[in-house]
């Protein structure tokens, strides 16, 4: 092999390394956001679930029946979707996954000649 193309392979070769390296470590730090952000998800938990027992007792106890939020409806013309994603990447496949979900729901209403609405929340979703 020539001199001159061992050394572009071997230029290539540490800029693949280093490439490496650098998506490790981006990886790495994306790793802890994501156990952060699952610790916060479960110290929720008990609020949510109050939440829930104080809705589920006022539904119960009659208090507000005239509340149109609190009706039940034979149907529904419009669902609305919600569309959680990251402001920014290092996440994995979480924003493509979620628009993929959101995504295969839309096409169920549109085959369905449904309404729908959606409303993305982060960057990712919004582009």
């Amino acid at each position: 092999m020539a001199g001159g193309q061992e050394r572009i392979l071997r230029g290539r070769i540490r800029s693949v390394q280093a490439t490496k390296k650098i998506t490790r470590a981006m990886e790495l730090i994306a790793a802890s956001r994501i156990v952060k952000a699952q610790q916060r998800v479960i110290a929720a938990v008990p609020y949510s679930e109050r939440i829930t027992e104080v809705v589920k007792d006022l539904a119960a106890s009659g208090a507000g029946n005239d509340s149109p939020f609190l009706k039940s409806r034979d149907q529904i013309r419009t669902t609305c979707y919600v569309s959680i994603t990251a402001d920014r990447g290092l996440c994995g496949g979480y924003n493509s996954g979620v628009m993929r979900a959101v995504e295969g729901e839309i096409k169920a209403d549109v085959l369905a000649s449904k309404d729908y609405l959606v409303v993305p929340i982060g960057r990712k979703s919004e582009g």
